[in-house]
């Protein structure tokens, strides 16, 4: 029995910390209180136990954030996580819950790299990790992803590529892909489902989380596109904490 009261509270402290962690602003006792679900008695418990370790502190305006000690330690791992480790679970479950292979890709100046994939057995098999695709006009991920970059730029790569070809065709594809918040394409008997993910100041899109597959049966299609537009918002979810981080920690005094 007094195992299980200690699992429990590590479980409500912990759930305290990734609270905090996912609010650099704060958060006052009664959020917390919602947040956490416990009594008023057990979170004061578990905030005077954090505030006493370190792991918490509390701030002028009276609202909690994570601790110097929390801190030391995300600045430790943060400079060993890489992009792929943090997507990679996200696309791996993406992968699972299609049937299809995902992957994660990111616009490279002229051209796009896929960073992260999961290969689904007798599914689509992408492009290597790393390897610089420079044909942007026939590939839905790569017209996603130049969706969203300056128009003037998207504009003079098109033309780059494509000479003479219906450039204001793509232009106005371009213009629905950003309204639509997604795109699906049909390249033969593959189809892919591209969703972008927003990251960093501004909410600029530099990356897209998408799905291959090889004859997919069209009444799939809602169903999938919702799968990649959840893995997109987990992926900007993981992407933005780690670049939160980064600024709160570039702005600490830490050991």
């Amino acid at each position: 029995m007094v195992g299980e009261n200690q699992l429990l509270a590590g479980r409500r402290a912990l759930s305290v910390v990734d609270a905090l962690s996912r609010a650099p602003e704060g958060l006052s006792f009664s959020k917390l209180e919602i947040e956490i679900g416990v009594s008023a008695a057990s979170l004061s418990r578990l905030l005077k136990m954090l505030l006493n370790e370190g792991w918490i502190e509390t701030e002028q305006r009276g609202r909690y954030v994570v601790g110097a000690r929390t801190m030391t330690l995300a600045r430790h791992l943060s400079g060993h996580w890489s992009e792929h480790e943090i997507i990679e679970p996200v696309v791996k479950d993406l992968a699972i819950a299609t049937g299809h292979s995902a992957c994660f890709a990111r616009f490279a100046n002229d051209s796009f790299v896929l960073t992260t994939k999961t290969e689904m057995p007798s599914s689509f098999h992408f492009i290597e990790l790393y390897f610089k695709h420079y044909e942007l006009h026939d590939n839905g991920m790569a017209l996603t992803l130049l969706a969203y970059q300056e128009p003037d730029i998207a504009r003079y790569l098109l033309e780059e590529q494509i000479g003479d070809g219906d450039i204001e065709g793509f232009v106005a594809l371009l213009r629905t892909i950003r309204r639509d918040g997604h795109h699906i394409s049909r390249e033969g008997a593959v189809t892919r489902i591209a969703v972008p993910v927003h990251q960093g100041v501004g909410h600029t899109v530099k990356g897209v989380v998408a799905i291959a597959a090889i004859n997919m049966n069209p009444d799939e299609t809602d169903s999938c596109l919702n799968s990649v537009r959840i893995a997109a918002e987990e992926a900007e979810r993981r992407l933005n904490n780690r670049a939160d981080l980064s600024l709160r920690l570039a702005g600490q005094n830490l050991p």
